[in-house]
């Protein structure tokens, strides 16, 4: 079960609704258990007996929290919190990283004589086990830093941890906001109501008419590896993968947001136009919001932050992002992701406390704000090159050729080179790119779509719906953050 499941939209997510704001509607543990018991057929037709290891998750972490909260003896406190970090980095790391480790050991021992090759076993990825994870992971932190208290119940907890809108892609809730959304019986109102209709079309819409089609000409592009010289050809595919993975993963989150809205639950926003952003710095406080704000409350404070020293804050951005890039994915091209990005914003830190270069944007007025917005999205769409080609060799042809290093630019070949659908992906890029830019000065105007009259929304929601079947590409494909 996912959201490009006809399914889930015919069937699933209509009888989730009826059973909990209209059957149960204000008897709110009725309510709880009819989203925990749905919560895990979900992930059960997603995921199948992975299903055991988000149990696991959410016992031990339970157990943990009341625990943490009743001792006041440190050590034993300590202990328990070792426990839950302990168990789901274990799970984290076997299921995600083991393969991974053991292919990195292999390719290394071909430079030693005699040594030990392993197997792979070939593990199937649990779907979301990196969003529950550090989701539950955060309510244990939490608990023993004494920033909030347990939950007073089992079932609140394990709806929490696996509430299904956002348990298999995110965003990433803490568990005091989730605690503040179901102290009440659940309900919602026609507008509330309509506004999730209003983001799951337009999730759909994003997914089906922008994301799936520019992904066959980054597709068609990265995998042939004969045109790789090709300037255009290079910019073209990492502007298409660009779009296609912001369409991608917000598309997701507004059907995630959307179907909790159905239920009566607000979850937070995960992006503000990202492609707006003037800075590497400016561009983490727009992307996947809820990750970037877990790793610097739960990863890059630890370690150290901005309050120790100039070596001391280089230190936990660097190791911030390097393991940000490998919550993605057991791939090196996600750790050398993640390299850059804290190369990015350690360059923008220092640079920016230069005093010619401060006063040269500011003095610059819009003319330095176009610039470090261009020169900003250069390097960001740099870096979705390095995040989307995992082969090493169209990934470094590929760079070189980014940065124009030996590159060619040959206007027949990039003709030539694209799919067959070509002037509807130039047009969707275009849209893109203008209703891109209009959202990040005016907004999205969901919610202004959402409060005009019923016949009015009705008209244009069922008019995106057809336009999205129709320009829909004859085969969709998961959500690319189902893979993380």
């Amino acid at each position: 079960m996912d959201f490009v499941k006809t399914e889930y939209y015919l069937y699933f997510l209509p009888l989730v609704v009826l059973l909990t704001i209209g059957l149960a509607s204000r008897r709110r543990r009725m309510q709880l258990f009819i989203l925990l018991s749905m919560s895990y057929v979900f992930f059960w037709l997603a995921s199948g007996w992975h299903i055991i290891l988000l149990l696991i998750s959410t016992t031990i972490d339970w157990t943990a929290g009341k625990k943490i909260q009743a001792n006041e003896d440190a050590s034993k406190r300590k202990r328990w919190l070792r426990l839950s970090l302990v168990t789901n980095l274990s799970l984290l790391a076997v299921f995600k990283y083991l393969d991974f480790l053991i292919e990195t050991w292999n390719l290394a021992s071909l430079r030693f004589t005699g040594a030990l090759e392993a197997d792979a076993l070939g593990l199937a990825l649990p779907v979301g086990i990196s969003f529950y994870t550090f989701q539950t992971m955060s309510y244990t932190i939490d608990i023993y830093l004494k920033k909030q208290k347990p939950y007073d119940s089992f079932l609140d907890f394990a709806c929490y941890a696996a509430f299904f809108p956002q348990l298999v892609a995110g965003p990433i809730v803490r568990a005091d906001h989730f605690r503040k959304e179901i102290e009440k019986p659940l309900s919602t109102n026609p507008y509330r109501f309509r506004l999730g209709l209003t983001l799951i079309i337009y999730g759909i819409a994003k997914k089906l008419v922008i994301a799936d089609n520019v992904a066959l000409h980054a597709n068609a592009i990265f995998v042939e590896g004969a045109h790789l010289g090709n300037i255009g050809l290079i910019w073209w595919a990492t502007l298409c993968f660009g779009i296609q993975i912001y369409c991608d993963f917000s598309a997701y989150t507004d059907i995630a947001i959307g179907s909790a809205h159905l239920v009566g639950v607000e979850l937070p926003e995960n992006f503000k136009t990202p492609y707006a952003a003037t800075s590497p710095q400016d561009f983490w406080r727009r992307w996947h919001i809820s990750l970037s704000t877990w790793l610097r409350d739960y990863l890059y404070i630890p370690l150290g932050g901005s309050r120790n020293g100039r070596n001391r804050m280089i230190f936990a951005l660097m190791m911030t992002m390097l393991l940000g890039g490998l919550w993605h994915g057991a791939s090196w091209n996600f750790v050398l992701w993640g390299f850059v990005h804290g190369l990015l914003l350690i360059v923008h830190r220092f640079g920016s406390q230069v005093d010619f270069v401060s006063r040269f944007f500011t003095s610059a007025g819009r003319l330095g704000l176009l610039l470090s917005w261009l020169v900003t999205q250069f390097l960001i769409f740099f870096t979705w090159l390095i995040f989307r080609v995992e082969n090493t060799e169209v990934l470094v042809p590929s760079m070189k050729t980014f940065l124009g290093i030996g590159g060619y630019f040959d206007i027949e070949e990039f003709v030539d080179m694209l799919p067959e659908v070509k002037f509807l992906t130039f047009f969707i890029v275009a849209c893109f790119i203008i209703l891109h830019g209009v959202s990040g000065k005016v907004g999205g105007g969901k919610e202004w779509f959402a409060r005009q009259h019923p016949v009015i929304w009705g008209s244009i929601s069922g008019f995106m719906l057809c336009l999205a079947f129709y320009l829909r590409p004859a085969e969709t494909v998961d959500f690319i953050y189902f893979r993380f």
